[in-house]
């Protein structure tokens, strides 16, 4: 008799699984609300930085400006103008170009609205030349502008590295002496040892050297009246490197 044969089992059938459609419309539409944030946030940095939508207009320029034309504070910024809207300008950069001009002490800017971009503008004060193609100004800085006609009244002083704010102060000490007898400095020079001349309006140059000036300065202007005063215009040179006096120089070989 022949065995039974063993029952296989069926198979039953797998379910069949279903998408989430729930989440995946909502993870759809959030991409969806995104996307449409990002492209409506770059339109409008695109659109707030668009000159032609939002455009500087008008530059105003204020501040104490004497040797410094308004048109050329304009021009110093205008390459940082060129291309920007209200919204896109560089301030940062608009106060690199002001901080080219020569003139320029200290500057300030700010956006006006809707179209105006306004400067504030503070000069250096000029107290003399130094060495013929610089400027010492209030603040005891060194600056090189262009040389014009207007500079040449202030005082000229030249002498080593490092010595203008130290010969300005001694200029100024000079000149209250020199005012009080009727005379006018217009330049001071120190040479690299230490010597010391001062130059009057007329020409006349005063050659103090570089030790006990304020003795010799003393000792001139005490006889100045009586001796030198009439005729000061006619001298190119007084010495006061010696002991007990002085020595002139006349500008002709006629002077006594």
């Amino acid at each position: 008799m022949a065995g039974l044969a063993a029952a296989r089992p069926v198979p039953q059938a797998r379910p069949r699984r279903r998408l989430p459609w729930g989440l995946i419309g909502r993870h759809t539409l959030h991409l969806v609300v995104l996307g449409g944030m990002v492209a409506l946030l770059t339109w409008g940095w695109r659109t707030l930085h668009d000159p032609w939508t939002f455009p500087i207009r008008v530059v105003k320029v204020d501040g104490e400006l004497k040797r410094l034309p308004p048109m050329a504070v304009q021009a110093a910024v205008d390459n940082h103008l060129n291309g920007m809207s209200f919204f896109g300008l560089d301030l940062d950069g608009v106060l690199e170009g002001l901080g080219g001009l020569a003139w320029v002490r200290d500057a300030r800017v700010r956006r006006e609205w809707p179209d105006t971009l306004h400067l504030w503008v503070e000069e250096h004060t000029p107290l003399a030349l130094w060495r013929g193609d610089a400027v010492l100004t209030a603040d005891g800085t060194l600056i090189y502008p262009d040389m014009g006609g207007e500079l040449s009244g202030l005082p000229a002083l030249s002498g080593p590295d490092g010595r203008e704010q130290r010969l300005w102060e001694r200029f100024k000490d000079l000149r209250q002496q020199l005012v009080a007898v009727g005379l006018k400095p217009q330049a001071l020079r120190e040479d690299q040892r230490g010597s010391l001349t001062v130059v009057l309006d007329n020409g006349t140059a005063i050659r103090m050297g570089r030790v006990d000036t304020e003795e010799r300065l003393r000792r001139f202007l005490e006889v100045y009246d009586k001796t030198l005063a009439p005729r000061i215009d006619e001298v190119a040179e007084v010495d006061l490197r010696y002991a007990h006096g002085f020595s002139v120089r006349w500008k002709t070989s006629s002077g006594g």
